[in-house]
């Protein structure tokens, strides 16, 4: 598998052909999505099952991609491409799905230590009476150690975010084992920083939008669903440029 290094300009390219898949069939992406939005809704007022729904996200990932796939080879996207990844490649899809949860329970563990009590007593300064002078001058006090606990959060989170954006596609479509596929997704988002940061840039300013909607009806996470059908094909395109597969040694 040899990794790519492409121009800056690929990551609005990568945007475009999202939305063409996306507009070949808008209604069934749209059915998809929702379907796993309603179920993950479902599924959270159910003790620990949001843990399931980590182990299995990369399932679903590469079903949705296997799906853009059908559509770039003009199938049709059914309904059984969100069940691609629990029949292709299962088991090492949910070791990429432990080792996203253990890294972001790490995240959490990192920002707990270096914040300390400091977001605990921002939130009981604003619990016992708002903007007081005693209680402005607690919550100045708290907010370099959690600034500080943010950008350590964030120096955590971001290698782990990068060596699973493609992995689970390496592991569904090339048959690579977990290891070696979350070390060739983080090579290739090193090597191809420039064009994901054009990417990432642009798709911050719906998200921007989405996510302001979804505080409103109290659905934090509504922004990344409602860009879902967009994200999800734009993720495939940028997979399929940037990894290239080496011819059988005969």
């Amino acid at each position: 598998m040899n990794i790519r290094s492409v121009d800056a300009a690929y990551g609005w390219r990568w945007i475009t052909a999202g939305m063409l898949l996306f507009r070949r069939n808008p209604a069934q992406w749209l059915l998809l999505i929702g379907t796993l939005f309603v179920a993950s809704r479902v599924l959270f007022m159910i003790p620990f099952a949001p843990l399931l729904i980590a182990l299995v996200a990369p399932h679903f990932l590469a079903g949705l991609a296997h799906g853009a796939q059908a559509l770039e080879q003009n199938k049709p996207l059914r309904n059984g491409y969100l069940f691609s990844g629990f029949l292709r490649n299962a088991a090492p899809l949910v070791t990429i799905g432990g080792i996203s949860l253990l890294g972001q329970l790490l995240t959490l563990m990192v920002i707990a230590v270096v914040g300390g009590d400091a977001f605990s007593d921002v939130s009981k300064s604003m619990a016992d009476g708002g903007a007081t002078p005693d209680n402005l001058r607690a919550m100045q006090a708290a907010v370099p150690r959690m600034m500080m606990a943010m950008l350590s959060g964030f120096a955590v989170s971001l290698p782990l975010m990068m060596a699973t954006w493609y992995a689970p596609l390496l592991v569904f479509f090339d048959d690579i084992k977990p290891l070696p596929a979350l070390y060739l997704s983080l090579i290739a988002c090193i090597k191809n920083m420039r064009p994901l940061l054009v990417y990432g840039v642009i798709l911050m300013i719906p998200l921007f939008v989405f996510t302001r909607i979804g505080l409103v009806v109290h659905q934090i996470d509504l922004g990344l669903w409602l860009l879902a059908p967009l994200l999800v094909p734009s993720i495939y395109a940028s997979y399929r440029d940037i990894f290239v597969r080496t011819p059988p040694v005969a």
